[in-house]
């Protein structure tokens, strides 16, 4: 058991209590505590720029029992490392949250500076990165202490091109980023937007996208997304609330890589320290992007192969009843990639899944469904402390230390748990890691 044991009763509480205490967010942009929360768009229907929100959440957001990223932060909060938003712009002055980790860099497409946000977009994804911790309502990004840098390769009204893209990307890499979150899914891409992942890649730069657009259909694949789909990018799928079941009941056409809370997920806007919400694998890519910055600010000397390989293998998942076709390695785990000890290489570029997060088949009595899987895993998690209670003091009197199957290369060959990420996977194997 790769995981210390003296830990798992702790942890498996959190995950209980975690999965008990998500508020339940609906599609109106309700958040829980019934405040409702303005949409975040990704395209302007008008000329009008998004208005600031004058509402804030009363209580924490779904995203955060899920993926509670705190569990990394005595470690690191993602300082030194640089996450460039490839989008429509950051606010870089209005948004209290990110107020001093902010650089404008340039609008590749119509000139001058990206560190202000009409769509709002942009300024949504960063906080999902790297909002800083509040001293009110629970919410924060994944890595609250990491830089932002802000590239704009949209229109005015957020509309783009892969070619957009690619000049947004090249300069994200120019500006120094080494992790690059494009989160936009194009229909098509372009032998520009090809060449500047492949330079970006040479670069040792992480790019992350959205594996899909916007929902499909039910019973319909997405089609294939750009940047996405090209070779090297993690490509990212979107969890719903309030358990985190994939949103989609068909695999896309664009293989994802990892997942993470995409529906109904809270954060910050332009002009204003309001909430927002929204909902998409474009958003979902934000958390990944944000766990990244705080492997590469822990881990400074692992590459972007083994950064990726991490996060896969640190990914937690689970089986469902009925569940469907294979998508990705699972859910991305914040505490697990910084904190977990991955002992075995495995050469860059190996992206075999050995386990996988599964899509739900559609379901029917949903409510009870859950009620009876959340009870079957208290009582799981109950077994394993008194089985902890009793293996513990047994493995110290013989000699037992926590770290030793993996130093004598003992153990599993591959993460993965059914706790979330309170108790998700610390075993696997990375290169480097």
């Amino acid at each position: 058991m790769r995981r210390v044991l003296g830990t798992a009763a702790a942890l498996g509480l959190l995950a209980v209590s975690a999965t008990a205490a998500a508020p339940v967010a609906r599609a109106d942009g309700a958040q829980g505590g019934g405040t409702t929360l303005p949409p975040i768009p990704r395209v302007l229907e008008g000329k009008a720029c998004t208005k600031p929100s004058a509402k804030k959440a009363s209580e924490p957001p779904w995203q955060q029992a899920v993926l509670n990223p705190a569990l990394a932060w005595d470690l690191t909060e993602g300082d030194g490392a640089t996450v460039a938003v490839v989008d429509t712009g950051v606010d870089a002055t209005g948004s209290p949250a990110l107020a001093g980790r902010v650089t404008a860099g340039p609008d590749v497409v119509a000139g001058g500076s990206a560190g202000t946000d009409c769509v709002g977009h942009g300024t949504f994804v960063a906080g999902l990165i790297a909002a800083a911790k509040p001293a009110d309502v629970g919410f924060a990004g994944v890595a609250p202490g990491t830089h932002i840098l802000a590239v704009r390769a949209t229109e005015h009204d957020g509309t783009t091109s892969a070619d957009h893209l690619a000049a947004g990307i090249e300069a994200a890499v120019k500006g120094g980023a080494k992790v690059v979150d494009v989160p936009v899914a194009l229909a098509s891409g372009s032998a520009a937007l090809t060449a500047a992942v492949k330079a970006a890649q040479a670069k040792d730069v992480l790019v992350i996208a959205p594996a899909y657009g916007e929902q499909q259909e039910s019973g319909k694949a997405a089609p294939a997304a750009y940047p996405a789909q090209l070779p090297g990018v993690v490509a990212v799928a979107s969890l719903a609330p309030p358990d985190g079941l994939p949103d989609q009941q068909v695999p896309p056409a664009t293989a994802p890589d990892l997942a993470a809370p995409g529906q109904n997920v809270l954060s910050i806007g332009p002009r204003g320290a309001g909430h927002f919400t929204g909902s998409g694998a474009d958003l979902a890519s934000g958390f990944v992007a944000g766990t990244a910055a705080l492997v590469r600010s822990y881990r400074p000397d692992l590459t972007a192969p083994q950064v990726l390989s991490r996060l896969e293998r640190t990914a937690y998942h689970y089986q469902s009843a009925g569940a469907g076709p294979l998508v990705g390695w699972g859910t991305v785990d914040p505490g697990s990639a910084v904190t977990a000890n991955l002992s075995t290489s495995v050469h860059a570029g190996d992206t075999g899944a050995t386990e996988a997060l599964q899509l739900p088949a559609p379901e029917s009595g949903a409510a009870g469904h859950r009620a009876w899987i959340i009870a079957g895993a208290s009582a799981a998690l109950l077994a394993l402390m008194a089985l902890a209670a009793a293996v513990i003091p047994r493995g110290q009197r013989r000699g037992w230390r926590p770290g030793r199957l993996a130093a004598e290369g003992g153990g599993p060959s591959s993460g993965g748990a059914a706790g979330g990420p309170a108790g998700g996977a610390a075993g696997g194997t990375a290169s480097g890691a």
